[in-house]
């Protein structure tokens, strides 16, 4: 029993770092970084290309942090392909734009597609970047494109948003200039 726990504390995490390093996620830093996972029990199934962590997970890898009840990863031979997030809820957390801060999500199931960079939040879903909000039954963020769709498959419930207003300190382009010059409008 010692050695299989061992093998669920040492060596699986360190095949799975190996495993995923090319991933690719929003910061350029992030799909340079190891995959870090903790969980209650592991499972991996090379053929199939999926590794399967149940128990209290705990993702990493560089800004990139996932919690969940279950996370799934799933694999070919050009590396990591897709992350399945499921807990009530599972969350995510990841600073996509260097200067805007961190993004989070959250929902019963996470999908993360690392191949065009598109997170879909399922069922009691939510996404918050930059102070705004979206929260639905189904929000698919395409993170390179910077676009976010919200659904709602019941009748009977609405998508609900919170969009902040211009920041007053910014100033519009026509008085940016003057401002450089040291005029006024």
């Amino acid at each position: 029993m010692h050695n299989n726990s061992l093998l669920h504390k040492c060596l699986l995490p360190l095949l799975v770092a190996l495993a995923f390093s090319s991933a690719s996620f929003a910061l350029p830093e992030d799909s340079q970084q190891e995959i870090r996972i903790a969980s209650d029990s592991a499972f991996m199934d090379k053929i199939q290309g999926q590794l399967v962590y149940t128990g209290n997970v705990e993702m990493q890898q560089g800004t990139l942090s996932i919690q969940a009840d279950k996370i799934t990863l799933i694999r070919n031979d050009d590396g990591l392909q897709k992350v399945i997030a499921e807990g009530k809820p599972a969350t995510y957390e990841q600073t996509i734009v260097a200067d805007e801060g961190k993004t989070h999500a959250y929902g019963d199931t996470i999908i993360f597609q690392t191949n065009n960079e598109e997170l879909t939040l399922l069922k009691n879903a939510g996404l918050e970047k930059q102070g705004n909000l979206f929260a639905g039954e189904k929000i698919v963020y395409l993170m390179k494109e910077q676009r976010i769709k919200a659904d709602n498959q019941k009748t009977d419930s609405r998508i609900q948003m919170v969009i902040q207003p211009k920041k007053t300190n910014e100033l519009a382009p026509e008085n940016k200039e003057q401002a450089e010059k040291g005029s006024t409008p």
